[in-house]
């Protein structure tokens, strides 16, 4: 039996054109092209179980970014969840369409994912997830006036002159499960985070000694890479995106003798677009310079050798930098100025460095595959399952994924830094009210602009991960204790 399948959006195997056909309820299948000119490399859409095109559910992933979900993650896995319950609709509700969908079959779904015991039973966090998708997707079509009714409605109410739109006439039933972990979130600490680095991607022995049978050459650039992430809390994407014009020399003398140093990532590469800044170790910056002169070379030798510029879909050629920019060729072979803040990891990853000649130089990535292709995050994930591996050989239970250690550079910060700022509040001065949030929410709205978190309370997660937490809270209610003290003579607390 044929089910629905997901797939993502690929413009040049059509040469410009993407073929699809929509089934209307009183005719033929219609056959239609869209231009690939609207379509963005990667979005996804679902083809249902005949192979039609729905142009409606499809037009809902292009138009994810004005309903707030702007992170193709996010819209990927949106697809995902969508296709898991029109896939459902098809084998256990008489294959139903998800246009007729209601409060039955939400109720239905409910219970063979989290209520029947088997291979298909979610956790109640994932149960949550999926809601949000399917709440988003009903509530886009009920505002195109795609559906009547959404399987979350309670019911519909007439309009009246205060409430006289779609917006007032829609309310909700939630399906979500309280229960559910508010966060997944897992971090390691520094010897952890030392033997993952070293016997996984460097691959050493857990001794310290170094394994002479171990071939890869990569090992250097992956501990490295790890380390970035570690020290700064960037995502997996933002980091593999960086180019080597995001980054200042570690010997700049603009630097002078800093410790580390502000590094802006544009707004195109961040979740949410929201650019910040993050701190970049001074040591770091040092090592990438090395990476860069040594590994990434003779990457760079490779890709030259066999001319991987030939197999980029639609190259940039990238024939100077200025500030936070990049002069590119155009069609007309002008040269034009492209903002780096506004060109997104897809781009980045096409931009070829060209001598005044044209001829390709290097790609513009910083990170680069063996063979000289930009290392993409699959890329990266694939490395970190290969390091898990190899510890487990030498019988360590480590498994760390990139996003960990950006929850372990955030649980870190957020220490170091509730450690400074107890010493500079805690003064006799201060009023109880005005030190108390300066202890606590100085440091997150700190590592908040670190992270680049929307809001705060994204942040807090990392408050119940500080093993020391309790005895700075104790420290802090026992210096309390004596300032009130000696404030009031006389008093017991």
């Amino acid at each position: 039996m044929a089910l629905p399948q997901l797939h993502f959006t690929d413009c040049a195997v059509s040469n410009g054109l993407f073929p699809v056909r929509r089934e209307l309820p009183d005719s033929d299948a219609v056959p239609i092209a869209l231009e690939c000119s609207d379509l963005i490399d990667g979005t996804p859409f679902i083809l249902g179980d005949d192979g039609a095109y729905d142009l409606d559910l499809n037009r809902f992933f292009r138009e994810c970014p004005g309903v707030g979900v702007r992170s193709p993650n996010s819209v990927r896995a949106y697809a995902r969840d969508i296709l898991t319950w029109m896939r459902f609709l098809h084998e256990r509700r008489g294959d139903k369409s998800l246009w007729r969908a209601d409060r039955q079959d939400l109720i239905a779904f409910h219970r063979a994912r989290r209520l029947t015991s088997g291979p298909g039973q979610i956790s109640a966090s994932t149960w949550n997830r999926s809601v949000t998708a399917l709440e988003r997707f009903y509530g886009w079509a009920w505002e195109e006036g795609l559906v009547a009714a959404t399987p979350f409605a309670r019911g519909e109410f007439a309009p009246s002159p205060l409430m006289p739109t779609r917006h007032a006439r829609r309310r909700s039933r939630s399906f979500r499960e309280a229960a559910a972990r508010r966060h997944d979130m897992r971090f390691i600490d520094m010897a952890r985070f030392i033997l993952f680095r070293d016997v996984g991607l460097r691959a050493h022995f857990p001794n310290g000694s170094v394994d002479a049978a171990w071939r890869g050459r990569t090992g250097e650039r992956d501990a490295l890479f790890a380390e970035l992430l570690t020290a700064t809390g960037m995502r997996l994407e933002e980091a593999s995106s960086l180019l080597p014009a995001d980054l200042p020399r570690h010997d700049d003398l603009l630097l002078g003798d800093a410790r580390s140093c502000a590094v802006h990532l544009p707004p195109a590469i961040c979740k949410g677009g929201k650019g910040r800044e993050i701190r970049v170790p001074r040591r770091l910056l040092r090592r990438i310079d090395d990476y860069m002169v040594i590994e990434r070379a003779n990457a760079v030798v490779r890709w030259r050798a066999r001319r991987s510029w030939e197999g980029v879909r639609d190259p940039i050629g990238v024939v100077a930098w200025e500030r936070r920019a990049a002069v590119i060729n155009g069609a007309d072979l002008r040269p034009l100025r492209r903002r780096l803040d506004v060109m997104r990891p897809d781009e980045r990853a096409r931009l070829i460095v060209a001598g005044s000649d044209g001829v390709p130089i290097e790609p513009a990535a910083l990170w680069l595959a063996d063979n000289g292709q930009p290392m993409r995050p699959a890329a990266w994930q694939a490395s970190f399952l290969r390091a898990d591996a190899r510890c487990r050989l030498h019988g360590l239970d480590l498994h760390v994924t990139p996003h960990m250690l950006r929850h372990t550079f955030a649980v870190h910060m957020l220490s170091l830094l509730i450690r400074a700022q107890i010493g500079a509040v805690l003064a006799p001065h201060d009023h109880h009210g005005a030190a108390y949030r300066r202890i606590i929410g100085d440091p997150l709205q700190k590592l908040q602009r670190l992270l680049g978190h929307s809001s705060i309370t994204s942040t807090y997660i990392y408050l119940d991960c500080l093993e020391e937490s309790r005895a700075l809270v104790d420290a802090a209610a026992a210096r309390w204790a004596d300032d009130l003290d000696a404030m009031v003579p006389g008093s017991a607390l």
